[in-house]
């Protein structure tokens, strides 16, 4: 019997070919859920300009999206601040994280090829990643995804790009 995955695509990954649903951006924190984050944006860019991060980029179809490489989010709310659409606002509930994203390590970590590497580790203020170590030299990256905020610090600093950040639930709150 041959199964079937099925998988939930967006317009926007529909136009540009991503069937799989593997390339979508990832948007400021406090975002709408990403339909009407698409519908209701007007690409104004004030999110952008507010950035003092400057990760808050222009991306596909002029809709902001962030980009980790140029650092991490600090959560400051000024780009909620300037959106007058309000496709970025705070949520109801003050213990619900800005956005589902999580901080993922890869195998190809340096520390697990037995380089001595902690640089993840040395910039994450919330302590979610520590180092364990193993016969043979190597240090095994522990991320608590407790704990992780998903900032983006780790992977702005990871030499070997061992880092990405994923959502840990489809849809973010609205």
């Amino acid at each position: 019997m041959k199964h079937h995955l099925i998988v939930s695509v967006n317009r926007t990954q529909f136009l540009r070919g991503d069937l799989r649903g593997t390339q979508s951006s990832i948007r400021p924190p406090w975002s709408k859920a990403e339909a009407e984050f698409v519908e209701k944006c007007e690409r104004c860019d004030d999110c952008i300009s507010e950035c003092p991060q400057h990760i808050i980029q222009r991306g596909p179809g002029g809709f902001p999206r962030i980009d980790f490489s140029q650092g991490g989010c600090t959560f400051c709310g000024d780009c909620v601040k300037a959106c007058t659409y309000k496709v970025l606002a705070f949520f109801n509930d003050l213990n619900q994280p800005p956005w589902p994203l999580k901080a993922v390590i890869a195998d190809n970590c340096l520390s697990m090829q037995g380089v001595v590497c902690r640089s993840c580790g040395e910039v994450c203020d919330e302590s979610a990643i520590r180092f364990k170590l193993e016969v043979g030299g190597k240090a095994r990256p522990l991320l608590n995804s407790e704990d992780c905020t998903g900032c983006g610090e780790c992977f702005a600093v990871c030499p070997s790009q061992s880092v990405t950040l994923k959502p840990q639930q489809q849809d973010q709150a609205a």
